[in-house]
């Protein structure tokens, strides 16, 4: 027998509450892709996973997938198979990368606030200036829309092209492009007339996404 699925026998211990949480857990992961310990009403699932981690493993790993985990930031997040990805275009890839970058920078800052906050605005400077282009309003809604129903992040308005609106940026962010990956996009966002090494970018970091 796979040893690394032992665990599996754990699940007929669960009692019919944590039975519960097993399945919702399990679902908020295949579907939304993380579990944020600092979202309130996700906080009680995170620590049932953390406790139960290795019957998860051993759940997804029968569904050819993964979990990723870092608890100093407080996620976990779902590795699947190449079916089960999500894909972004390149306006949405640029967002990742200028959402990454602004994290870093966010990060350090003293706040009382529990994620690192910074406006629309910021954002569009931003992404102005790495991209060299001007995001235009619609795009700009499809991409904070996109991007906050993949919970890397959270606008607090209705309106996203509201430039004084509040975006939160969740501790998954760094989880969906590692350092290298980063490096390497900021590197080909600055090579102007290399069309091809965005095009490759896109491609790795839509599949490492999910």
């Amino acid at each position: 027998m796979n040893h690394d699925l032992d665990a599996l026998s754990q699940i007929q211990y669960l009692s019919n509450d944590e039975f519960e949480r097993f399945k919702a857990a399990a679902q908020i992961l295949t579907s939304k892709t993380f579990i944020i310990r600092g979202i309130d009403k996700e906080r009680e699932l995170y620590d049932f996973t953390i406790r139960n981690i290795k019957l998860f493993e051993a759940w997804f790993t029968c569904m050819g997938s993964s979990l990723v985990r870092d608890e100093s930031l407080g996620v976990i997040a779902f590795r699947g198979s190449g079916n089960i990805r999500h894909y972004f275009s390149k306006d949405e890839i640029c967002a990742v990368l200028v959402l990454r970058l602004l994290y870093e920078d966010k990060k350090v800052e003293v706040s009382l606030t529990k994620f690192p906050i910074l406006s629309v605005r910021d954002f569009q400077d931003k992404y102005n200036a790495m991209t060299g282009e001007e995001i235009k309003k619609t795009s700009l809604i499809k991409v904070l829309s996109r991007l906050s129903s993949c919970k890397l992040i959270s606008v607090e308005s209705n309106d996203y092209a509201d430039p004084e609106a509040i975006i939160q940026l969740y501790p998954s962010i760094p989880l969906s492009i590692d350092r290298n990956a980063l490096d390497l996009a900021v590197a080909a966002l600055e090579n102007k007339n290399s069309s091809d090494e965005i095009t490759d970018f896109q491609t790795e970091t839509a599949e490492a996404g999910k």
